[in-house]
């Protein structure tokens, strides 16, 4: 039987060989000249290519945090505002209808193809120093783990359901998602089945992935915009809290400290309004880049959480809308504006400012703006990794601990920054948790954390209300089995793959229809 090459790697093929084009001219090196890659030009076009991916729209440009917005507990989405997460918001995804899911799919895995050619060609190159060798190969070994980590967070179950002796594993859990191990899988298509891992397969090399690229990493500088050592040592320790491997979440943790005590800091409470959203500031450990002749435009994440504001601490207009841009199809829930405009002695929560106006005639619907624009307001630098999540990180790895002390050392850092206050005030170990787990959702919020903490977890996750699009008040994870199972808290394996792979058509996640019942046909 002549085997079909899946859709998703003929559009990454397709689609990496073109995302060298903003950098470099419009001929595509890797389909016309191989040459190319013998050469600095070609090896740095490859890596440009990759981070190009990841400020895309369909990626970390917008749909990964809005799909963490609109899964979660904190925006609700509106009614026929033009955008495409109506269905994310309801949880009524199905396998011929997956909302943001393919475009999502090809996006990623287009960043992991880019990645690989990469690596598999950076020692033919010549003219580069062997640091500069070990530098690019270490972002693009971070980078093809990050993608494949969120392609996990996206259609597949965390390690408590899916991964063996987790605390709520089940098999009919336990796939991951296919590894394109190398570019023979893509080149020689005839001779691979490209067959999802399971997840233990898919964390394991997620995990070898990120502790390669540190060690490459280790001792370069950083460069701006660009991942460096702090920032994978970061996200490894991320990956470890969702394998609740708590002693390596700690031992990254303080190793990403101890590198970045120097460069990195958290911003004084009384500064923080007219300087959180800067671009590079003190707290932002990497963050992809963006520019007047190089952003997204309308669909940034931007224009889907609130249009353009008043920005003048103490101003009477301050969070006023001042010009009637963007989709605004976010709103922040009513619980949530209360959540983040907290006091505490008096002394207001600086994260209260991030609610503004968000401009709808006849309601009073608030917007969220922790992403800024300033000199138009879909250009801004985007963060994907901050200080605060290695300190929240810490915290919650240490009371898994029973480790109070070491915990609230590191929570006192985000609190008497935010809210001018201290300590615990509990020695309950499960009350501090939770303390903190309120902490990473007011710090992170909007980051694509809250609803992927819960998850990961396993803790059900409850509206506060409904509110126009959403239908589903309680979302509990992982819980019926192989034929009742919550299917769209994770994205289905997309239809465009299963019809052109049929060697991934029985690896369909579970509760979403099979390729066979959606043609209606068994063969």
């Amino acid at each position: 039987m002549k085997y079909i090459i899946t859709y998703s790697l003929l559009c990454l093929f397709l689609w990496s060989t073109s995302s060298c084009t903003k950098f470099l001219d419009k001929e595509s090196y890797t389909d016309h000249d191989e040459d190319i890659l013998t050469k600095p030009e070609g090896i740095h076009a490859l890596l440009n290519g990759i981070y190009d991916s990841f400020t895309k729209d369909a990626y970390y440009g917008r749909n990964m945090y809005a799909y963490e917005g609109a899964k979660g507990m904190d925006f609700f989405v509106r009614l026929s505002s033009g955008n495409s997460f109506e269905r994310e918001n309801r949880y009524s995804e199905s396998t011929s209808a997956s909302g943001a899911g393919p475009g999502m799919w090809i996006t990623i895995y287009g960043a992991i193809r880019t990645a690989t050619t990469l690596v598999e060609n950076i020692d033919k190159t010549e003219g580069l120093s062997l640091e500069e060798k070990e530098t690019i190969l270490g972002e693009a070994t971070a980078l093809r783990a990050l993608a494949y980590f969120d392609l996990m967070r996206l259609f597949a179950y965390p390690p408590r359901f899916s991964v063996p002796g987790g605390s709520e594993y089940g098999e009919q859990f336990s796939w991951g998602v296919p590894l394109v191990e190398n570019m023979d899988m893509v080149n020689n298509i005839y001779k691979h089945e490209v067959r999802r891992k399971t997840a233990l397969e898919t964390y394991t090399y997620i995990e070898n992935e990120f502790i390669k690229a540190k060690d490459l990493l280790k001792n370069k500088a950083a460069i701006g915009g660009r991942i460096n050592y702090v920032a994978t040592c970061t996200l490894l320790s991320r990956v470890y809290m969702y394998m609740n491997k708590w002693d390596d979440v700690i031992e990254m943790g303080e190793e990403a400290l101890r590198v970045g005590q120097s460069s990195f800091n958290l911003i004084p409470y009384n500064s923080y309004k007219t300087t959180y959203y800067k671009p590079f500031n003190s707290e932002n450990i990497w963050e992809l880049t963006y520019s007047l002749t190089d952003h997204i435009g309308s669909n940034s994440l931007n224009s889907l959480v609130r249009k353009p504001t008043y920005n003048n601490p103490g101003a009477p207009n301050d969070g006023q809308v001042s010009q009637n841009l963007g989709y605004a199809a976010y709103g922040l829930m009513p619980a949530t504006v209360s959540f983040l405009k907290n006091t505490v002695n008096g002394i207001e929560d600086v994260r209260g400012y991030l609610v503004c106006d968000l401009g709808i005639a006849n309601k009073d619907y608030k917007g969220y703006r922790k992403y800024v624009g300033e000199s138009y307001h879909s250009v801004y630098n985007l963060p994907v990794v901050r200080l605060p999540e290695i300190y929240l990180n810490l915290a919650e790895a240490y009371l898994n601990k029973d480790d109070i002390s070491n915990a609230q050392s590191y929570y006192n850092l985000i609190r008497t920054a935010r809210v001018q206050d201290t300590d615990f005030k509990t020695s309950d170990v499960d009350q501090c948790k939770r303390l903190v787990y309120e902490e990473r959702r007011r710090e992170l919020m909007l980051e694509g954390h809250t609803f992927w903490d819960y998850f990961r977890r396993g803790e059900t996750l409850k509206r506060p209300e409904l509110l126009e699009n959403a239908n589903k008040i309680t979302i509990a994870f992982g819980y019926g089995t192989k034929t009742n199972a919550r299917a769209q808290v994770i994205y289905p394996i997309p239809l465009n793959e299963l019809e052109a792979n049929p060697a991934i058509r029985d690896q369909q996640t579970v509760g979403y229809e099979s390729y066979d019942d959606v043609y209606n046909r068994i063969d």
